[in-house]
């Protein structure tokens, strides 16, 4: 080991010993914040006054196949809400019976008023909807409607009746426990039977 090496290993201990007092007032010091900081700063999921710059777009049309839910319902709303100032990016997503658009603004975008935007341009692309769609609904993101607890389940493909095992055995009491408001289950697929004529034989 070199000698300046060695030299700078020693700076800290010289120093302590040389400086007790400092060393002394500096840890307590480093305490004192710690306790206020303990005692003072709330724990929370998220910090107070947190607000994402983001909506979300949800359309319901039950029974819809997802090819016709994309073309009749998600493209209609992406073309009125890509108007929208200060929209940065719209993720869209189709699915049986179901769409969602996601929409992300620039940061420092006055929610409130990108809310009624959305709102208003809602409200016009639904002159271009199906009259069959059931509900269009514009969801706010809010630190109160982030989940606290997560679960994963894994399903033997040979099993029979896994969403309603799932649903009846701990969705259901799940629900019934006071103070949940609410238990979203994805990747949960119920069985359907899809029965389709043939429009060429009537």
């Amino acid at each position: 080991m070199s000698e300046p090496t060695d030299r700078r290993e020693h700076i800290l201990p010289r120093f302590s010993l040389n400086r007790r007092i400092t060393v002394l007032v500096l840890l307590a010091t480093a305490l004192v914040v710690g306790v206020i900081a303990t005692i003072g700063i709330p724990l929370e999921l998220m910090p107070r006054g947190f607000t994402e710059a983001s909506l979300t777009v949800r359309a319901i049309w039950n029974e819809a196949p997802s090819q016709e839910m994309l073309d009749k319902v998600t493209l209609p709303l992406e073309e009125e809400l890509s108007t929208i100032p200060g929209l940065t990016n719209v993720f869209s997503f189709a699915t049986t019976s179901f769409t969602r658009c996601h929409l992300t603004f620039k940061l420092g975008t006055d929610m409130d008023v990108a809310y009624r935007e959305v709102r208003d341009r809602v409200e016009r692309a639904k002159a271009r909807l199906p009259e069959e769609v059931d509900r269009v609904m514009i969801h706010k993101v809010d630190s109160a409607s982030f989940p606290v607890y997560g679960l994963g389940l894994a399903i033997d493909p040979q099993l029979t009746g896994a969403y309603d095992l799932i649903q009846n055995e701990i969705i259901l009491p799940l629900q019934r426990i006071d103070g949940v408001a609410s238990i979203d289950a994805h990747g949960l697929e119920e069985k359907e039977v899809l029965i389709e004529l043939d429009r060429e034989r009537t």
